[in-house]
């Protein structure tokens, strides 16, 4: 899955306290960005004391020619006044559907730095994404800077749900890590929960990287002056677009002048209607007729207003899915088929506010989007063993350089196959990490790799479509950081 080699690319030597970087080498590991170093995981050995989600056999099955060429073909320049620090990687998740027989793509969120599922892509291109993010080592700020890397898991401290790719954070920390070294000549890593036992202290002269998960650093964490603090010291640097909107909720707005923000629109990448209002702003769609029309959606702020605008809509014989933000697993998603008394929406919409509060803390979820249910694209083909599965698309947007790229990654495909007659929430939720709540021994399970010719068969789909809906992903992705830019200088 990825290398802990002990050879000189991936060792370095501990003398008087301090890591010396050894000798290159022109490892494979390396090149293809799946070598830690062994001082990452020293540093973060006590996170680690679950099974991990291994997705080599998804990556394995895409062919990296056909990935380079959506890379290369996609490329799109980062707008103007747009820095390289606004943004680094974002996976979009997006539905294909049918509409009068004619196939169509939706977005469905935007998600962001807390990608996971970064190694179910090719080699090289893995290599891109972790180049672009050692990069927050060199452009944050400070003598002693402090980079901060959340993970989602571990929502709900009694029932404890760790990430399945924790790994795959270990790498981000790795090379944030390298780049400070690199830049001052020293490097600490840290874990929240070694943090947390030693009382919270953190030596404020060295420069740091730590990796927790999102809801316990949150808790740890406050903002002053628009500066997020993690147990009193400053943050320079935050990646993961959740962790950074559920601090602003908690704790008030963040600036985007006094720390590194990976990415600068993170609020897109966690808030759904945030990531709908870019889409409808974007009228040219890049020339790409495949996105749907606009996305009719209400945001509201609390209990009262969700209830009322589900009732409304429903009246008018609407199907609906309702949406919180600031969450993962599909926590907190309900689906609305007609039909509902108001006393069975109300319930749903309870347990949802209630599921959504235990999991990321009292007040989270909010704005709820609510949004028209679309029926999804099934697996139709007699012989797979997902037949009769719904399923979307996810498109990783990432920047080398100042151009942003796009690739097809993975098809997510639900746990359970559709029924209209009995709809089941395991049928309608096209989560890896809620597959794997599930029972289900991988999350590679409910994965196909999308930069392969087999796969887009069984989906029913070609290239050219995939390419035309790489294109656009760049270009929404462009006009998402254009407009947060635009908004950020007015304030």
């Amino acid at each position: 899955m990825f290398s802990l080699s002990s050879n000189l690319t991936a060792q370095r030597t501990l003398t008087g306290g301090h890591y010396l970087p050894a000798p290159s080498s022109d490892s494979s590991e390396r090149r293809n960005g799946l070598s830690l170093n062994l001082r990452t995981l020293i540093g973060l050995a006590p996170m680690l004391g679950h099974r991990l989600d291994d997705r080599q056999s998804v990556a394995n099955g895409q062919a990296s020619a056909l990935a380079l060429r959506f890379a290369r073909e996609s490329e799109r320049p980062l707008p103007a006044r747009t820095r390289i620090r606004d943004f680094f990687v974002a996976p979009l998740d997006i539905l294909p559907y049918r509409r009068e027989g004619r196939l169509q793509f939706q977005l469905l969120e935007l998600n962001g730095t807390g990608i996971g599922g970064i190694t179910n892509m090719p080699g090289p291109l893995v290599e891109d994404i972790l180049e672009s993010i050692a990069e927050i080592g060199t452009l944050c700020d400070g003598a002693a800077p402090l980079v901060v890397v959340a993970s989602s898991g571990r929502e709900v401290a009694a029932d404890i749900k760790p990430s399945r790719l924790l790994h795959e954070k270990l790498l981000f920390v790795d090379r944030i890590a390298g780049a400070l070294e690199r830049r001052f000549g020293d490097c600490e890593i840290l874990s929240l929960d070694q943090l947390t036992a030693n009382g919270g202290w953190l030596d404020g002269s060295r420069p740091a990287v730590l990796l927790g998960y999102s809801r316990e650093l949150v808790e740890c964490s406050d903002v002053a002056g628009g500066v997020p603090r993690l147990y009193g010291r400053d943050i320079a640097a935050v990646v993961n677009d959740r962790f950074l909107y559920n601090l602003q909720t908690a704790y008030g707005a963040l600036s985007s002048r006094a720390f590194l923000a990976a990415n600068s629109c993170y609020a897109a990448g966690a808030d759904k209607a945030e990531a709908y209002r870019h889409v409808n702003s974007y009228g040219a769609r890049n020339g790409f007729d495949g996105i749907s029309d606009p996305i009719r959606f209400d945001v509201c702020r609390d209990a009262e207003s969700l209830l009322e605008t589900v009732l409304a809509r429903l009246s008018r014989g609407e199907q609906l899915v309702m949406k919180p933000s600031g969450t993962g697993h599909g926590d907190g998603i309900e689906f609305f088929f007609g039909g509902e008394d108001k006393d069975l929406v109300a319930s749903r919409i309870s347990r949802s506010i209630g599921v959504v509060s235990e999991r990321y803390g009292r007040g989270a979820g909010y704005p709820y989007t609510v949004t028209e249910y679309l029926d999804a694209e099934m697996i139709g083909r007699p012989d797979h063993p997902l037949r009769d599965s719904k399923f979307e698309l996810r498109v990783v947007v990432y920047r080398k350089g100042r151009m942003l790229h796009a690739i097809p990654s993975i098809a997510k495909v639900a746990p359970e196959k559709w029924d209209p007659a009995h709809p089941t929430r395991g049928a309608l939720i096209n989560n890896v990490s809620a597959s794997i709540r599930g029972g289900k021994t991988s999350g590679a399970d409910h994965v196909l790799p999308l930069c392969r010719r087999e796969t887009l068969e069984t989906l029913g789909l070609d290239d050219n479509v995939l390419l035309e809906l790489c294109r656009w992903a760049t270009a929404y992705v462009a006009h998402v950081l254009a407009e947060t830019r635009a908004e950020l200088e007015m304030r």
